[in-house]
């Protein structure tokens, strides 16, 4: 799956360093995991980002930090939510050039959840001006959330809290700290960058590994194989006479997160190739599997009915879920010839009973 959402009933510290080792991260009571993100019709790569705690060692400009908020008075501590902490990220939020979550509340954890968190706190004699949220696993922290007051922007409170983070996991003897996802392409992300990238790694979905970023190579992370896939193969259906087959735009593919539809199992694809209804209740799609390298021909329920204006380049309709592999194939031209075989006598009826 690329998109996928949970809620914990009951969580070990062992059990969220083995979540955040494959690419999942908190977000309120729920674990997450998303292999893409959206942003103004655009899609982009989400990539899980680790620092290896034992490899890391201040930077001269991070040393520079430390030094020039050192009058502030820094505290550690069970993360407890106030109205001072609430306060403060409502001033951080409408400061943002981007909406994050409307409340701190909304973020975190309800009373009495699974996740063992901490924070991070800087003041200014007795006013809060900074608080950095993170959670403890066995051997992982994950940082879930910062913010400060903007009018302490020119101590770059934002990186302050980060370390503060960062010399903690180094004190307690932990081994990884998770800062979250980074978005290639996406700037809004970057700074998670700057913690060092000589000791950060991302999650490679596809094959499973965590390499180190500076050997990223985008035309192998999933959304560029799965969209160069496509397009591979949409000229070789036409060939074949499927002309009407065309690559869609899936607006779903990360309905999964809301919790609403996260027990259906909705498909989590942002890109396939829609090829016809198979009924009133069914549609046929190619998607191409990033994690075996091979085209499958899907049949899909229609679970839910979408009441949106059309877009040819959208397929919005439905809300749909994968029920049956028809076939796959990792060659695109037999994979086109393997269709042909199965449609070519009578579409609708060849696909049932195959």
């Amino acid at each position: 799956m690329y998109v996928s959402l949970i809620k914990p009933q009951k969580l070990e510290p062992i059990e969220l360093d083995q979540f955040l080792e494959k690419g999942w991260f908190r977000l309120g009571d729920n674990l997450f995991t998303t292999a893409f993100l959206a942003f103004q019709e655009n899609l982009f790569n989400a990539l899980w980002l680790r620092v290896n705690v034992n490899q890391f060692e201040l930077s001269k400009s991070q040393i520079s930090i430390l030094k020039k908020a050192s009058e502030f008075r820094v505290e550690i501590s069970e993360m407890k939510l106030t109205d001072e902490k609430r306060t403060l990220f409502l001033k951080y939020r409408s400061s943002l050039l981007f909406e994050p979550a409307r409340e701190l509340d909304h973020i975190l954890q309800s009373e009495g959840g699974v996740f063992n968190t901490y924070n991070v706190c800087i003041y200014d004699n007795a006013k809060l001006i900074g608080c950095g949220v993170f959670d403890l696993g066995l051997e992982g922290v994950e940082g879930i959330v910062s913010f400060f007051d903007p009018d302490y922007k020119k101590y770059s409170l934002g990186k302050l809290l980060v370390l503060n983070k960062l010399l903690f996991c180094k004190e307690r003897g932990f081994r990884w700290f998770y800062p979250g996802y980074v978005v290639p392409g996406h700037k809004r992300f970057d700074y998670k960058l700057d913690i060092s990238k000589e000791c950060s790694e991302f999650y490679d979905i596809t094959d499973d590994v965590w390499i180190n970023i500076k050997n990223l190579c985008l035309p192998e992370q999933p959304l560029e194989l799965m969209v160069n896939a496509l397009h591979i193969l949409n000229p070789i259906l036409h060939n074949f006479d499927f002309e009407e087959f065309s690559i869609k735009k899936y607006r779903f593919f990360d309905i999964g997160l809301d919790n609403g539809y996260s027990g259906y199992d909705l498909l989590s694809y942002p890109y396939f190739i829609h090829c016809f209804a198979n009924s009133q209740l069914e549609e046929v799609i190619i998607v191409f599997n990033t994690f075996s390298k091979k085209y499958e021909l899907l049949i899909c329920h229609k679970m839910f009915q979408i009441n949106m204006s059309k877009d040819p380049l959208y397929f919005s309709e439905f809300l749909i879920k994968p029920v049956k592999i028809v076939f796959a194939e990792a060659n695109p031209l037999n994979f086109a010839f393997g269709l042909h075989q199965i449609l070519k006598k009578n579409l609708k009826t060849d696909v049932k009973e195959n």
